[in-house]
């Protein structure tokens, strides 16, 4: 796409002459037409979904992949997705033996609560 050139300034914007300040670049927002037909379906609080969720994850006879994912949905909407963490460049903690870390903080909390336990003895 070819840019219009005005005072030896490039503009933008689908017609080439650019964007008025203060003027939104889609003026009429997001289509809601989907949303609310699906609202309109299934209901404000979205209880059929749920329903249909639980009853695909409670049913023996579906694939497991599709009872997994079942459960997912409704975990992710009862509980919220789990926070995911991706180790950082420079990253102190040592991914590669976080079992051993485990080990070791379960060994200290042992020895803290019977230091603890001892303290109070006396």
């Amino acid at each position: 796409m070819g840019r219009v050139q005005n005072n030896g300034e490039a503009t933008g914007g689908i017609t080439g002459k650019g964007f008025r300040p203060g003027c939104s670049g889609n003026p009429g927002g997001k289509p809601k037409g989907l949303a609310r037909a699906t609202r309109e379906l299934v209901g404000e609080d979205g209880m059929k979904l749920a329903a249909f969720w639980l009853s695909i994850m409670d049913d023996p006879m579906r694939r497991d992949s599709d009872r997994l994912e079942a459960s997912k949905l409704l975990a992710d909407r009862g509980w919220g997705k789990v926070a995911t963490y991706e180790p950082q460049e420079g990253d102190p903690f040592d991914w590669e033996n976080v079992e051993e870390a485990a080990e070791q903080f379960d060994r200290e909390v042992a020895r803290l609560a019977e230091f603890h336990r001892r303290d109070a003895d006396r």
